[in-house]
C-alpha cells in the first residue's frame, strides 16, 4: 500500500505526543508497519513508543546534526529530528528517504508535529502522497481556539491536498466537558474521530516509559485508541471543518461561560436561582 501521512496539530500541551505515540503503538498492534516523527528539540516525542531503547544517531548521516532513531513498541520505528533541520543543510524528505527508513518502508508516518497552529500552520515538508489531519483538543478555550485556527488553515489552498481525519477530543474529565467539544464540533461541522477520557494512567505510562496500551491494555483510554486506529486503516472519511468567525467563537465561548458558571453557583442570568 501506499504510505499514508498523518498529521497530529493542536495546542502544545493538550496531548499531542500521547496521542500521537498511542495511535502508533495501536496501528503497529495491527501488524501495520508504522513510523512515529518527532519534531521536539529535547527529543521526546517518542519516548514512551520507544520505552527503554536508546536513540542512535541514523547510519551515514553527513549534516552537522544527525537524526535519531529507535526501535518501539510492536516493532514500530521512532524518529526524531531534533533540530536537525534547523541548518537548512537537510530536509525532511533526505531524511525520510535515507535508506534505513526507505528499507522498513512504512505504512503508516505520523508526525507529532511542534508549535502553536495558526494561519501560518504547514504540513511537514517531506509528506508526499496522502496525507491526513487529525485535531487533538481538550475542552480548554485555548486548546479550542487553537483548533479553530487550525480550521481556518484547514480551507487554504495550502490545504487542498490535506484530508481531514477528525478532531480528537482528549482528556475530558466528565459529561459537561464531553458537551463542550461536542458543541465546538457540531458549530464547526467537524467529526469527532475519537474521545479519550482523563485518566491518571497516563502519568503512571509515562512513569514506566510505556504506551498506555502495554501499561493499561484494558483500559477504557487503551480502547479508544484502538478504536481510532481501526478506523483510520478502514479509510474513514470526514467532511472538511469549517472554523467559526471570531465574533461567533466570542459568542459561543460566552454562551458556555454562562452554562458553567449557573452550574457552579447555581444563579443564572437575571439572578434566579436554579
Amino acid at each position: 500500500m501506499a504510505v499514508e501521512h498523518l498529521v497530529i496539530a493542536g495546542k502544545s500541551g493538550v496531548g499531542k505526543s500521547t496521542t500521537a505515540a498511542n495511535l502508533s503503538a495501536a496501528l503497529a498492534e495491527t501488524g501495520k508497519r508504522v513510523l512515529l516523527v518527532g519534531y521536539d528539540s529535547h527529543w521526546s516525542s517518542t519516548s514512551v513508543l520507544r520505552g527503554g531503547n536508546d536513540l542512535i544517531p541514523l547510519p551515514g548521516w553527513l549534516g552537522e546534526e544527525a537524526p535519531l532513531y529507535a526501535l518501539g513498541h510492536a516493532g514500530a520505528l521512532c524518529l526524531e529530528l531534533g533540530t536537525a533541520l534547523k541548518s537548512g543543510a537537510a530536509t525532511e524528505n533526505d531524511i525520510l528517504t535515507h535508506p534505513l527508513i526507505a528499507g522498513y518502508d512504512p505504512e503508516y508516518v505520523l508526525h507529532d508535529t511542534a508549535g502553536e497552529p495558526a494561519g501560518s500552520f504547514k504540513l511537514p515538508a517531506g509528506i508526499e502522497g496522502l496525507s491526513r489531519l487529525l485535531a487533538v483538543t481538550s475542552a480548554d478555550m485555548c486548546a479550542l481556539q487553537a483548533v479553530n485556527d487550525l480550521f481556518a488553515w484547514f480551507n487554504t489552498i495550502a490545504a487542498a491536498e490535506c484530508r481531514f481525519g477528525g478532531v480528537v477530543a482528549n482528556n475530558l474529565s466528565g459529561p459537561l466537558y464531553e458537551a463542550i467539544v461536542s458543541d465546538f464540533a457540531s458549530q464547526t461541522a467537524a467529526v469527532i474521530s475519537a474521545t479519550v477520557p482523563r485518566s491518571i494512567m497516563v502519568s503512571v505510562s509515562d512513569f514506566y516509559s510505556q504506551t498506555l496500551l502495554q501499561s493499561a491494555p484494558f483500559s477504557h483510554v487503551s480502547f479508544a485508541y484502538r478504536k481510532l486506529a481501526r478506523s483510520l486503516v478502514r479509510g474513514m472519511e470526514s467532511r472538511r471543518p469549517r472554523p467559526l468567525s471570531r465574533e461567533a467563537l466570542s459568542s459561543w465561548a460566552q454562551k458556555w461561560g454562562d452554562i458553567i458558571s449557573e452550574l457552579e453557583t447555581g444563579v443564572v442570568n437575571g439572578g434566579l436561582g436554579i
